[in-house]
């Protein structure tokens, strides 16, 4: 028998090399995000900022990177010295190391001709081809689009080195993996698209996929978490007539049984979870004004209990800012107590404030301070999750910038979970009702309820598809239906 030689392996880091020029680029940070999210290993790397040469193998002959991410085209060609261009291509070549240029105008270096139309992304109809549909088996034929993207089309030069896997017009070029002479595979693409459009979040998956050959350190799935504040309390209603919020009792805005049957029945048929953050004084504040012995409310969510998640929103929702200990600690204890006398089991150890008041509040006039007092609660309480709101910054330590909208931070010996608002306000449970909210607040130039629901869906998808997993928060006036008093079936709540 022939001896077998002994073949020497060069091992190769599990991390990614992120390239740009200024790091401004709309791929730079969209690729940034996404794998900071997903706990991807990768060096972000400025060409403009760059002093010491890039080093793509170690002193012991490793490979530093298991691909690169190229966010401009001709940055390695004209921003790279040839030695550091020429060992990078020496990797790609013998370890198969692969690259992907996230927008490049086509050309013979990308196995492609010209450019025969350039223009915006949403004109066309991107489409995965059967080798896309491989690559992104988690998507269906059509690429979502979100506007504000500048693509090229392109044929290929030889479809022996060129594989389209998404297409415009005429079996035109937008994605596409080029095989080049020498054996190196680079991914082309040749539209730009940033991290909150839809097109530059679905194929971010398939691509560190294809750049890694199926292996790499990260976790990414598809979230949505959502909330709904002030269960069984009501809430005010917006008067469409005086462009205002209409504190008057009557006429505010409380579900009702029908709106939980329905609720339990739409979280059934979707498979979705709906965890509802509930405040316990609102039942018997129902029943004093009523004059009614029970709280028909109450008596059908129990009788739905199992279809929702249950979290502990205080029982009175009384504003935090400036109470003690022993005022917040009667909050967060009277709910408790309240809802295991009637049967609920709330979330351990998780608390949404109201309001989520008793956390600073950068945003208001003048900027509010956390409460003291409520650190010392969540430890007494033993509480590890407390909500706050991810539009919104928070300060860090004394001297350090603010925590940016979204970031997770601690209080005490809690996590602070940010929670993303929705465009749907806490006083509205009718179309009318928010498209005069909106612009009346806001000024927001919105003509129809649709186009409301279009705008919101699209920020939730591409979360969905971003790997954020921090819930999206609703309120219990938009649960309400408006129902036919003649007995019709009416209009579904704003949420659904």
């Amino acid at each position: 028998m022939k001896a077998r030689r002994n073949r020497r392996t060069t091992p190769v880091r599990m991390r990614v090399l992120l390239l740009g020029l200024t790091g401004r680029e709309p791929a730079f940070p969209a690729w940034a995000q996404w794998m900071t999210a997903a706990g991807v290993p990768f060096d972000r790397v400025s060409l403009n900022d760059l002093s010491d040469p890039i080093r793509f193998v170690d002193e012991y002959g490793a490979a530093q990177y298991q691909g690169v991410i190229v966010t401009e085209d001709g940055l390695i060609e004209i921003m790279l010295e040839p030695r550091e261009r020429a060992a990078l291509e020496r990797l790609e070549r013998q370890h198969a190391l692969r690259r992907l240029t996230a927008y490049a105008v086509p050309g013979p270096a990308h196995g492609l001709t010209g450019a025969h139309w350039s223009g915006p992304l949403e004109e066309l109809e991107p489409r995965l081809t059967q080798s896309g549909r491989s690559l992104f088996p988690y998507l269906r034929d059509l690429l979502p689009v979100d506007p504000g993207s500048w693509a090229h089309l392109a044929w290929p030069l030889d479809g022996d080195r060129f594989e389209t896997l998404v297409e415009g017009p005429e079996q035109s070029v937008l994605l596409g993996l080029h095989r080049h002479d020498d054996g190196r595979e680079e991914l082309v693409q040749t539209f730009n698209a940033n991290g909150n459009q839809a097109q530059g979040q679905v194929l971010l998956r398939g691509m560190l996929s294809w750049l890694t050959h199926g292996s790499y350190v990260g976790l990414d799935r598809n979230y949505l978490s959502v909330h709904i504040d002030d269960v069984l309390l009501a809430n005010y209603s917006w008067s469409v007539e005086r462009h205002t919020s209409d504190l008057r009792p009557r006429h505010s805005i409380r579900m009702t049984e029908h709106d939980v049957r329905y609720a339990a029945a739409w979280r059934r048929r979707q498979g979705l979870r709906l965890d509802l953050a509930c405040n316990g004084s609102g039942s018997g504040l129902h029943t004093a004004l009523t004059g009614r012995a029970e709280d028909p409310l109450l008596a059908a969510l129990l009788a739905e209990r199992d279809a929702f998640g249950w979290i502990n929103h205080t029982y009175q929702h009384r504003d935090l800012d400036e109470l003690g200990e022993r005022e917040i600690e009667a909050e967060i204890e009277s709910n408790l107590r309240w809802a295991a006398d009637v049967g609920l089991e709330l979330e351990p150890g998780a608390l949404v404030t109201g309001a989520h008041t008793g956390l600073a509040n950068l945003t208001a006039t003048p900027p509010r301070p956390e409460n003291p007092a409520l650190v010392a609660v969540l430890r007494s309480q033993g509480l590890r999750y407390l909500a706050c709101d991810a539009s919104r910054p928070y300060p860090a330590a004394e001297g350090d910038p603010p925590f940016p909208p979204g970031t997770p931070f601690v209080v005490g010996p809690a996590i602070a979970v940010p929670r993303h608002p929705t465009t749907l306000p806490h006083d509205a449970a009718t179309r009318s009702q928010v498209l005069d909210r909106l612009r009346s607040e806001s000024g927001q130039a919105v003509n129809t309820f649709d186009e409301v629901v279009s705008a919101e869906a699209r920020v939730v998808f591409n979360s969905i598809v971003g790997n954020d997993p921090r819930p999206r928060y609703f309120h219990q006036s938009n649960m309400v239906g408006v129902r036919d008093p003649t007995g019709g079936e009416g209009t579904a709540a704003l949420i659904y």
